[in-house]
């Protein structure tokens, strides 16, 4: 079921989705008892996504969470900059690859870069290590230590080869 909504752009099941989600999200805000963790919507390929195509369901991990830019690796005006980062690896033929996802936590994503590609991942152990290339052609590298369900780890992003922020980010592995 498709609905046309401006511009008589067709919005699919997924976009009506994740418009839910952010609404559902927004209706919680600061009131919902959670410290103000907000949950994005499921990605493709989970229980209440059915249907989606076999290749997606090879998922390795999903990781949500938030990121806190350093006052000292960042701008000025990112000082303590808080997102919600999720970062969901995907097993292909290549290699780890997935699906990077950025929402508002204190201030808007870096750049307003909100999706982005995993380049390169790797699991070792408890450490996840994964490349991120965001659509303004910067790229961030997270990393995550393990323990039990909940990860605690940083994160480094880089134009070209300047470090531009650079953070803590810990949360948990959803699955």
């Amino acid at each position: 079921m498709n609905f046309h909504g401006i511009c008589g752009r067709s919005i699919g099941r997924a976009a009506i989705a994740l418009l839910a989600g952010i609404f559902a999200a927004a209706a919680g805000g600061c009131s919902s008892g959670n410290g103000g963790y907000v949950s994005m919507p499921p990605p493709a390929g989970t229980a209440s996504n059915v249907g989606q195509a076999a290749a997606e369901s090879k998922v390795v991990g999903v990781y949500e969470g938030t990121s806190l830019a350093s006052c000292n690796m960042s701008l000025p005006d990112r000082c303590n900059a808080q997102q919600i980062i999720r970062i969901r690896l995907v097993q292909e033929d290549s290699g780890l690859r997935g699906h990077y996802r950025c929402a508002y936590g204190t201030m808007n994503c870096y750049n307003m870069n909100e999706t982005g590609k995993i380049a390169k991942a790797s699991l070792n152990g408890n450490q996840m290590t994964a490349r991120v290339q965001m659509p303004d052609g910067t790229s961030c590298i997270y990393t995550a230590r393990m323990h039990g369900t909940a990860f605690s780890g940083g994160y480094s992003c880089y134009a070209g080869g300047t470090m531009i922020e650079a953070g803590s980010w810990n949360g948990r592995r959803l699955y």
